[in-house]
């Protein structure tokens, strides 16, 4: 007679090919909710920006050549990156290295980075999961600024798909059950934290006699 210890309440899909469990992976919705609010987090730090260059005048603004200079290009970039891109990395580093190892987002969904196997990840293995995963938003920057300035249309085309296919390597495995480019690269993942937490591991058929 064979008998097999009761299923927890939320442990999981259990095991898979060859004995092997099943990650647990979070669902869709707790992964999309907790982009919206972390996007939340970020507009309102464009908004301030925005305000911010509106009150005050642009250093360039008096002289406006036909063709922007390498140091207008140059200068445009570093202001961008320095000013968005760089707070960005930040928010999502320090947060994810902290305590809760979550950003704002995360914690509202109950969501947390962990290392690939489970458990706390190292904050070098963040900090390259957070770089990897804003290079999309530089390449998109780095394109627009391009494109505004017109100049370098060929490579503000590139840059921009670039952008958009690093996104989708991004956020499309992380929703249908898989990891991120980001996540493989520094070999970390997100788990679901609090209320039923990730999946036990299978525990083996018990043979009775």
């Amino acid at each position: 007679m064979t008998s097999r210890p009761p299923t927890p309440h939320g442990a999981g899909e259990g095991p898979g090919r060859a004995g092997v469990p099943r990650r647990w992976h979070p669902a869709p919705g707790p992964r999309v909710t907790s982009w919206l609010v972390d996007w939340a987090v970020v507009g309102g730090w464009l908004g301030v920006l925005t305000l911010v260059a509106f009150l005050a005048p642009s250093p360039w603004a008096s002289a406006q050549p036909s063709t922007p200079t390498a140091g207008t290009l140059l200068l445009t970039d570093l202001l961008v990156t320095v000013a968005t891109v760089v707070p960005y990395v930040l928010y999502l580093s320090l947060t994810e290295t902290s305590r809760a190892r979550a950003t704002l987002g995360k914690r509202v969904a109950h969501l947390a980075v962990a290392g690939a196997e489970g458990g706390r990840a190292a904050d070098g293995a963040v900090w390259v999961r957070n770089l990897v995963k804003a290079s999309p938003w530089q390449l998109a920057h780095l394109g627009v600024s391009r494109a505004v300035l017109d100049v370098q249309p060929g490579a503000a085309a590139v840059l921009v798909v670039l952008s958009l296919a690093l996104v989708a390597a991004c956020a499309v495995p992380s929703l249908v059950g898989g990891r991120g480019v980001h996540d493989r690269m520094a070999g970390t993942r997100v788990e679901r934290v609090g209320g039923d937490g990730p999946a036990p591991a299978a525990v083996p058929p018990t043979e009775g006699r």
